[in-house]
């Protein structure tokens, strides 16, 4: 049933909601549609379509977006096109990180309507990674809010929902104390949980800049590198964990000691952990590192030092990250083997540093698979913001709420 504050589609039957709903789908997961379109893909009789969308547009759900690019898929003239209107209904959307709590209130679009990070200086604290802390915090923000009343909630994690017993399943034990339940019961609307990389590539497939309903890979590189995989337009995998942690793909049997046990997993080349670790060491042994210009002990360097270091020419950092790149183009080539796949969403600080990103894009495309009936994929970046999971989880609430 399509959920919404609305009480003219609260009215309606199951059935008309049901088909209202299928056609927002669609224009959320392949863009601006004509009524024609829109008959052909959900198999709703095009005169069902036109009436049904008629509700859509005289409740502001959608509007019209002009008419059809040349050239049409049908004969006539090019017909209007439909799409999903910004407003409406606000959502919220959470991200939960080793050292911060995101915040954002949205529009069905994903427009930030009310935002806040909240920052902690030490990773994995177990005071700042309290549910009642979570809770308190959320709260004031709210609070302070009160314009906007968001009907459902989605909540982007760092790691997977167990909803069994409402806990998260991640590889750092810190979160295994985190309770999800009161955090439920306090904010007395839906809430729904996803791992915070599927919720961003959920968020890219419904109003990213270049969507349009083809299945994509969305890499996230930070404390780990996780890939979601959109695939006919739904997050792929989420029930199995294992799936996208290709933080553990070997890169090198004969690496050093990976956490997970095993040697030479892409983790200790490009995650921001092991970069920081290593860092750290350069710091201490190398003197004329620039490292030593940034902080005053080794404990204070995180990821934007390494990155600071690196736009500062450090030649210890440029090696590090040189290393990172090739680790990671080195499994992205794998994974386009694996995946049908279109295009491939980079995301991380790193890839925002364009030397970064056009090494990549030089590796992959250096041990790109040569094979002329496989068209390559496309690789893009997409720039890092503080936000980027919190929006995901607001996403994640407007996927929910528009479940049949």
């Amino acid at each position: 049933m399509f959920k919404t504050t609305n009480s003219k589609i609260g009215s309606l039957s199951p059935t008309q909601q049901k088909r209202c709903a299928q056609l927002l789908q669609v224009l959320y997961r392949k863009g601006p549609q004509s009524r024609a379109q829109l008959a052909k893909l959900t198999g709703i009789t095009q005169a069902t379509v036109s009436r049904d969308s008629a509700l859509l547009l005289e409740l502001a759900i959608i509007e019209e977006a002009g008419l059809e690019s040349m050239p049409t898929h049908h004969p006539g003239p090019r017909q209007t096109q439909l799409t999903i209107a910004s407003g409406g209904a606000v959502y919220l959307g959470v991200e939960l990180t080793a050292d911060s709590f995101s915040f954002a209130l949205t529009d069905r679009l994903g427009h930030v309507l009310a935002q806040q990070v909240i920052t902690h200086p030490t990773p994995y604290d177990r005071k700042f990674l309290d549910q009642t802390h979570l809770i308190r915090r959320l709260q004031r923000f709210l609070k302070k809010n009160t314009a906007h009343h968001p009907i459902a909630c989605g909540i982007a994690l760092p790691g997977h929902y167990i909803e069994t017993t409402q806990r998260i399943a991640s590889s750092n034990a810190a979160w295994s104390f985190f309770d999800l339940q009161p955090v439920i019961a306090a904010l007395g609307m839906p809430v729904y949980f996803e791992n915070n990389v599927n919720c961003e590539a959920l968020a890219e497939s419904l109003i990213g800049k270049n969507h349009d309903g083809e299945n994509f890979v969305y890499v996230h590189v930070a404390r780990g590198v996780f890939c979601a995989t959109i695939h006919n337009g739904e997050m792929y995998g989420t029930k199995n964990f294992a799936v996208g942690e290709i933080s553990h793909t070997i890169v090198n049997p004969e690496g050093e000691l990976c956490d997970c046990g095993r040697h030479g997993c892409l983790q200790t080349y490009a995650s921001h952990e092991s970069l920081v670790k290593k860092a750290r060491v350069l710091y201490q042994h190398s003197p004329d590192s620039t490292l030593r210009q940034l902080v005053k002990k080794p404990e204070q360097i995180n990821i934007d030092t390494v990155i600071t270091a690196y736009q500062l020419g450090d030649p210890g950092i440029i090696n590090l990250l040189t290393r990172a790149v090739r680790s990671l183009s080195a499994v992205l080539n794998n994974v386009a083997l694996l995946i049908d796949a279109r295009r491939m969403i980079v995301h991380g600080k790193l890839f925002d540093q364009p030397e970064l990103s056009h090494l990549l894009q030089s590796y992959l495309d250096q041990n790109q698979f040569q094979f002329t009936a496989v068209a390559a994929q496309l690789v893009m970046v997409k720039p890092f913001q503080p936000l980027d999971g919190a929006i995901g989880g607001a996403m994640l609430a407007v996927a929910n709420m528009l479940k049949p």
